[in-house]
């Protein structure tokens, strides 16, 4: 009797302990989605700093080849 609540107990357990958000295909897509909002935001903020080096850039490329000689 000790043996079968034991392993209905274990059993219990495991499939309790297998329901996270890994498991189910929501779950995961959940993570993906989440992971890949992450990525997008990080990729953002890079463009906005190669963007903003590129006008500083043009604009000294603009200066010196409008600058007058002396």
């Amino acid at each position: 009797m000790k043996k079968t609540i034991l392993v209905i107990a274990s059993i219990t357990s495991l499939a309790y302990a297998g329901c996270g958000q890994n498991s189910s295909p929501d779950g995961r897509a959940k993570l993906r989605d989440s992971e890949l909002s992450q990525r997008i935001d990080k990729l953002e903020k890079r463009q906005i700093v190669i963007l903003d080096s590129l006008r500083l850039l043009n604009e000294k490329i603009t200066t010196t080849s409008t600058a007058k000689p002396k």
